[in-house]
């Protein structure tokens, strides 16, 4: 196995060369490349078109330029107007994120003009496609808001069959695995975190010959619905305590073990993010079933963990990755962590006591009240810092975390050099209680991080934070107005404005130093891990107003890298890709930033043959 890397000792980031340009406004490469020419597909989807499609991407994989695999890359010959003045190092991020392949978020199908707010409301539908094989918003599918969303309509519009093949075909074609875990490994990246929706099957759908096999005649089509949806989805079992069917598409175990494989082979570890619970967790469309309320919360019950479902869910995760290291080990080589839920009860803090919307209920209760003391004085019981944990709804959502590295801590997993990442987030605290963080002018949230840094202390040993129990805290500059810019100045600085925009990034980049410090034993180079499992270049939440100018997003990552680096915080970039996102690719896709600043084997935008238009 790979030696772990362990916070407080100097991280070592990858750096690559490349052309140090000077930029204008006007630069043809800052415009998002068009994708590639409509392709129609009939309401029956006939295999002979989807192999056609197939067969395309293929092609086009096969002959796209490639990195050359070295770490300390020189610069490309790459086709630019772009005028190479200099040349410098490159900072490479820690890992980077393969999202919305596994578990979807709307904004990375909007197609070329469809891009507006990464946080799409609820009363707004922003993703258009999910090629290749839905590629034509409303004749090959429908728009949709999240994935259980898109399912559903597609079992309705057309049938469930085919709702299945669109699924199984995007996730067998959406990343080359061999290919793309390479080109990452080539930056000196050795890490990569992995959304994936918690919705698993032991199926494979590539060769299932029911999947496979023509529609059957109308006395069959009832019977065969039911076996694929036995097969290849999850029914929601909150919603149904709410007389309200939802399906979730399954993703097969066998992908997972693919990419594991692939990982393995490239000297890549992934951390698998279970990204969406069943009820959703969370406000938002990365709940995957957005817009509906989440209702995990409601149906949590902390008082029977054994049968508690979503507690069961993570302890089967746990089991089957723990299984492969003696069915798989191949497989299981590639494994690097496993975070237990992805920013829990994101939000919720939005409403109920201490809120803006105090008279609005919210959707995490409160534990009981025994519960509730007991939990609160075992965490602040030896607590060494001047914070301590306050009462709340966020309670339920800590003592779930807790519970899951307690599930993490029983396995062998540990032992065998695997980690557990536990995300949180500051949006889980009614503002009320984190006063501290009010007026701080680098958004770097002081008051929530004590708070998580007191609960990590109390739930972990020191030796656990050293080895295998890693906290996670997300952090973008997007959502923070003190930290954004924007091109009509609706922010804290102007795009293009130079000096200003890096008394910003000075300011907020602090953030890194502020976490690191928080957390318990930070002098002891042997101590807690951290990572910050997202972060994006993008400098306004909504496209329309975000700088696009590749000199202020070069200032913006390496800024943050830069932060990152001195604290010893190991940051994820979000994404790696998003070939059908518009003019999110910009700030928000790892492959466009590297084309942007003309790294070798980044000849081409972030782009797909496949279509996605409206």
């Amino acid at each position: 196995m790979t030696p772990k890397i362990t916070v407080g000792k100097t991280t070592q980031y990858a750096t690559i060369s490349i052309h140090n340009a000077a930029h204008d406004h006007h630069d043809d490469r800052t415009a998002i490349a068009d994708v590639a020419a409509t392709s129609k597909v009939s309401k029956k989807c006939s295999l002979a078109v989807m192999g056609v499609i197939f067969a395309t991407w293929l092609a086009y994989l096969t002959t796209r330029n490639s990195s050359k695999g070295s770490n300390d890359a020189t610069p490309s010959n790459i086709h630019s107007s772009f005028e190479p003045i200099s040349t410098t190092k490159l900072p490479m991020p820690y890992g980077v994120n393969l999202a919305s392949w596994l578990s979807l978020e709307d904004y990375f199908f909007v197609g070329d003009d469809g891009a507006v707010q990464v946080a799409t409301p609820n009363d707004a539908t922003a993703a258009i496609c999910l090629p290749p094989i839905h590629s034509h918003m409303h004749m090959t599918g429908p728009s949709w808001q999240s994935e259980t969303d898109l399912f559903q309509n597609l079992m309705t519009q057309f049938s469930v069959k085919y709702a299945v093949r669109v699924f199984r075909e995007f996730r067998t074609t959406y990343m080359n695995l061999d290919e793309e875990l390479r080109q990452i490994a080539a930056l000196g990246i050795r890490n990569v975190r992995v959304p994936v929706s918690w919705c698993t099957t032991d199926f494979d759908p590539s060769n299932d010959e029911l999947l496979l096999a023509d529609a059957s005649g109308d006395g069959n089509a009832t019977h065969e619905d039911e076996l694929l949806l036995q097969r290849y989805a999850c029914v929601d079992p909150y919603y149904a305590k709410e007389h309200e069917q939802v399906y979730w598409p399954a993703v097969p175990k066998a992908l997972i073990v693919d990419l594991l494989k692939a990982c393995a082979k490239h000297n890549i570890k992934a951390t698998l993010d279970i990204h969406t619970y069943m009820g959703g967790t969370s406000l938002g469309t990365f709940s995957g079933v957005w817009p509906k309320q989440p209702l995990f919360w409601k149906y949590d019950d902390p008082q029977d963990t054994i049968r508690d479902v979503g507690r069961a869910q993570f302890r089967n995760w746990l089991q089957w990755i723990e299984s492969l290291s003696e069915s798989d080990p191949e497989a299981f080589a590639g494994v690097g962590g496993v975070t237990p839920m992805n920013e829990p009860a994101h939000l919720a803090g939005l409403f109920g006591p201490g809120s803006g919307k105090s008279d609005e209920k919210g959707f995490v209760p409160p534990l009981p009240e025994h519960l509730a003391t007991k939990y609160m004085t075992k965490l602040n019981k030896h607590s060494t810092s001047n914070i301590t944990v306050p009462d709340g709804a966020h309670l339920r959502v800590l003592l779930w975390q807790s519970d899951a590295v307690d599930l993490f801590r029983q396995t062998t997993l540990p032992q065998k050099g695997i980690n557990v990442v536990v995300n949180v987030h500051e949006s889980i605290f009614a503002p009320a209680l984190v006063t501290g963080d009010a007026n701080n002018l680098g958004a770097t949230h002081p008051h929530a991080t004590g708070i998580f840094a007191a609960w990590w202390e109390a739930i972990t040993t020191a030796e656990e934070r050293s080895q295998w129990a890693i906290l996670d805290l997300h952090h973008y500059h997007s959502w923070e107005s003190a930290c954004s810019g924007s091109i009509d100045g609706n922010g804290s600085y102007a795009c293009g404005d130079s000096d200003a925009t890096d008394a910003v990034l000075e300011r907020c980049t602090s953030w890194a130093q502020v976490y690191r410090s928080l957390l318990p034993d930070e002098g002891d180079a042997d101590r807690s891990q951290l990572y910050s499992g997202e972060f994006s270049s993008s400098t306004f939440h909504s496209v329309l107003q975000s700088c696009t100018d590749a000199a202020t997003i070069r200032k913006s990552y390496l800024a943050q890298i830069e932060a990152a680096r001195k604290a010893n915080v190991n940051l994820f970039y979000w994404s790696w890709k998003m070939p059908f996102g518009g003019a999110f690719r910009q700030a928000w896709s790892f492959k466009q930033l590297m084309y942007m600043l003309g790294v070798e084997g980044f000849a081409h935008p972030d782009e797909s043959v496949a279509a996605c238009q409206r």
